[in-house]
């Protein structure tokens, strides 16, 4: 019974709850959810994922940051120590993995541009394609950043041919939400992920 961690800084982080608990019983597993909204409630949970909800990245580096809980530096350095680690960041979770700001390497090798759809009066809903499959979602895009660089294959999700989801190792970054959608693909993958564990790392 894995337990799945999520960042409790802002977001729709209910709704990635109600995500996962789908996901879980479409897998038939079952998984418990822990909040997280200090380092010592990540370092004693035994987690085997952890999820990034999206919001206002400024915003959750100053709170989640050194000056703030810190939890957010503490999941870099997990994440760095242990690469195999799954996570599921969405939107602005997507560009703290990116561009962590910490004085470390970025997470990613893609490179992410904030607000880049335009916005919050140019958020709109959008049917995102599934790579390998024949599975679409209508999905949220919310004041969307854009991946301007991806590392080849790594895409898992298109916009009109364009990717707006990516996987490198255990990390799946996605620029709009998906616990918004009636889809629970992507969490379905963070918990494969997290059973699997192809380099066996958990916290």
């Amino acid at each position: 019974m894995p337990n799945i961690g999520i960042v409790m800084l802002q977001g729709s982080r209910e709704a990635h709850a109600q995500a996962l608990y789908q996901a879980s019983k479409l897998l038939k597993i079952n998984v418990v959810i822990k909040e997280l909204r200090t380092v010592g409630d990540l370092n004693d949970s035994d987690l085997a994922a952890v999820v990034i909800p999206g919001g206002e990245s400024t915003t959750m580096r100053k709170v989640g940051g050194h000056e703030g809980t810190k939890i957010l530096p503490e999941i870099y350095k997990i994440i760095r120590k242990k690469p195999f680690f799954p996570v599921l960041a969405t939107c602005a979770g997507a560009i703290l993995l990116a561009d962590p700001q910490d004085g470390g390497e970025p997470l990613l090798q893609a490179k992410v541009e904030r607000n880049a759809f335009g916005r919050q009066v140019d958020s709109f809903f959008g049917e995102v394609q599934v790579a390998g499959s024949n599975e679409s979602a209508n999905c949220a895009f919310i004041r969307a950043p854009r991946f301007t660089a991806v590392s080849e294959n790594s895409g898992i999700a298109f916009l009109k041919g364009e990717p707006v989801g990516i996987r490198e190792k255990n990390l799946i970054a996605l620029t709009f939400h998906p616990e918004l959608s009636e889809t629970s693909i992507f969490h379905e993958m963070l918990l494969s992920s997290a059973i699997s564990n192809t380099g066996g790392d958990q916290i």
